[in-house]
């Protein structure tokens, strides 16, 4: 009896891998978002992957988004916001990313890309990704991709608008996101 009791217990303590149900993923996105949906899938071919993606999508929108999934809101949420608000507003850039943890909550993940494009009315975006880096160090359940070293490494994805990218930039940034979506596992 002691033997199958140190088993059981022993069995007990070791955490199981999450299953596929448990391996859920939601993308509430911007074009950018758009442009990796056909890629997120692939990447993940053991995720159960919802996406809410829509052109000019903005940061403000994000919480809404993941509130209308209500109690089917998935495990690991990535997000792609900000590159349509005006980085003039950083105060209103880390209203928005906290509403955003405060939906998601302690016990899901949060993967958000930083930003890349061009100076909006002269200001350039680096408040905002200061603000997903101080609230990344803050919080254990927000992983902030890094977009900007992945752009500069290679300018050749950027399109015209040094927003959008090519296909090939769609891709790397889908395998860069279920990367970092994995280790939310």
């Amino acid at each position: 009896m002691r033997r199958v009791l140190a088993v059981l217990a022993a069995s007990l303590a070791v955490a199981p891998p999450a299953t596929a149900a448990e391996r859920s993923l939601l993308v509430d996105g911007d074009s950018l978002a758009e442009g990796t949906r056909p890629y997120v899938p692939r990447e993940l071919p053991d995720w159960r992957v919802r996406q809410s993606t829509k052109v000019s999508r903005h940061a403000s929108e994000g919480a809404d988004v993941m509130r209308r999934y209500g109690r089917s809101l998935a495990r690991v949420i990535h997000v792609s916001l900000g590159t349509n608000d005006d980085p003039r507003q950083t105060g209103a850039f880390r209203a928005a990313v906290r509403e955003v943890m405060e939906v998601a909550g302690g016990g899901r993940c949060v993967v958000w890309a930083n930003i890349v494009r061009p100076p909006y009315r002269g200001v350039s975006y680096r408040g905002y990704n200061r603000v997903l880096a101080s609230e990344d160090e803050r919080r254990d359940n927000l992983l902030v991709l890094n977009w900007v070293r992945m752009a500069r490494r290679h300018p050749e994805w950027l399109a015209r608008d040094r927003v959008h990218v090519s296909a090939a930039g769609y891709a790397a940034r889908a395998s860069a996101v279920a990367r970092l979506v994995r280790r939310c596992d």
